[in-house]
């Protein structure tokens, strides 16, 4: 009995020992990386900022097992992002790309119901968030392109039931946005509210709309077309500018990315002070335009402080028309001019820049500008059809009209990310 002392006295102290250490709360278990996201409040609530951002994030593990949720507040439900590859090049979509080589995931999200964004990521222990890509998915180049005047002339048939791309009788806006999609290059169109075309041109504009292709871009460019002050001075700036605005709100549904305006346009690149004015905060970008190329217009135009726009910016880096226009019939197919625009655009992408790039569909007849036959100079064929068919299609360009690409512009240059708990 004595001999047994000594060993329980050695025995107890342990076992109270492990008594209070079970006792002990036990700390709560870290929860997945996470991370938010957030923009101010009064210019969320202007323009939405729907249009997905791509923000990278460097991972430490592969990226086989991990899953990307996103949520806008908490309490809400977590909705997993679809996850999409270099192959499938994604465009204007929320989704995730991996880049397992480099361990690094390419998260494209945009605003929806608040101006915050959460992210979680699932099956991995540690994500650092690195920046936000310059452009869409982390491509290397841009290519943004619009269209002016739909509405304006009346040899553009604004309204016209549609008989094809090629038809000289189809509203010629329509023909062209056909065949924008066709090569999957979504555009920006301008529109003038109070001229031609009636009813029939928004039926047209609403039917392209109804297909929810995120195809196209409603863009304002002026009720009437003013081209001067003396112009402006007939209805006055308001009116023009933001009278149009109004009008598209009122007249089409379900305009891409919340149903808001982001760009105008100016008529005949004409601008003054007033126009400014008209424009501050109403507008996230404002686009100029010359008959002429501009080899230096190939960034970001800049954010103007006074008048809280971007801008005025986005001139064509090579005048479209001018080289369409230098035959006859204008745009019909010429080997040399294909590899004019060509070469324009190899240059613009060698350096990894944005392409700005537009033309006047009413300038020209359907059926010589959208002829879709193999090209026979000055006889068959066309050089747009041929150069977009050059330009569309490639896995590292971002193919976006003017107004998503400042919306983007705009939330990567505003845009706080942190990570929960910080």
């Amino acid at each position: 009995m004595k001999a047994l002392l000594p060993r329980a006295a050695v025995l107890l102290p342990a076992v109270l020992l492990a008594f209070f250490l079970v006792s002990l709360p036990r700390p709560a278990q870290a929860g997945p990386p996470a991370f938010r996201i957030t923009i101010d409040r009064g210019t969320w609530r202007q323009f939405e900022f729907r249009y997905p951002t791509t923000y990278v994030f460097s991972l430490g593990e592969s990226a086989d097992r991990v899953t990307v949720r996103r949520r806008d507040a908490a309490g809400d439900t977590w909705s997993t992002l679809a996850v999409k590859t270099a192959a499938d090049a994604p465009n204007g979509v929320e989704c995730v790309r991996f880049d397992p080589p480099q361990r690094r995931a390419y998260v494209s999200v945009g605003f929806q119901t608040t101006p915050a964004i959460e992210l979680e990521f699932l099956g991995t222990n540690r994500v650092e968030f690195e920046e936000i890509a310059t452009y869409y998915d982390g491509r290397k180049a841009a290519y943004s392109l619009s269209l002016d005047n739909w509405g304006c002339k009346s040899g553009a048939h604004p309204g016209a039931l549609w008989k094809g791309a090629a038809d000289d009788d189809s509203d010629n806006y329509q023909a062209a946005l056909h065949v924008c999609r066709s090569f999957r290059v979504p555009v920006s169109i301008a529109i003038n509210s109070k001229m031609l075309g009636g009813d029939a041109v928004w039926q047209r504009m609403q039917s392209e709309l109804d297909r929810e292709d995120l195809s196209w871009e409603p863009v304002v460019h002026g009720r009437t077309h003013p081209c001067s002050a003396a112009a402006y001075s007939v209805h006055g700036y308001g009116p023009e500018i933001l009278g149009c605005r109004d009008d598209i709100l009122s007249r089409l549904r379900q305009i891409p990315y919340g149903h808001r305006i982001f760009t105008h346009i100016l008529t005949c690149g004409y601008q003054d002070e007033s126009i400014y004015e008209t424009d501050a905060g109403q507008f996230v970008f404002v686009r100029g335009y010359n008959s002429h190329d501009n080899p230096e217009s190939v960034e970001y135009a800049p954010w103007n402080v006074k008048y809280r726009f971007y801008g005025v910016g986005g001139l064509s880096y090579k005048a479209y028309d001018a080289v369409f226009q230098s035959r006859k019939p204008a745009g019909r197919y010429h080997a040399a001019d294909v590899q004019k625009l060509n070469d324009s655009f190899d240059e613009v992408y060698r350096n990894g820049k944005i392409l700005y790039a537009m033309w006047h569909p009413d300038r020209y007849r359907n059926s010589v500008l959208h002829d879709p036959r193999p090209g026979v100079d000055g006889e068959q064929g066309s050089t747009l059809m041929q150069h977009l068919a050059y330009v569309a299609n490639r896995n590292d360009v971002w193919y976006v009209p003017n107004g998503w690409l400042y919306c983007y512009r705009y939330v990567a240059e505003h845009a706080r990310v942190q990570k929960a708990g910080e």
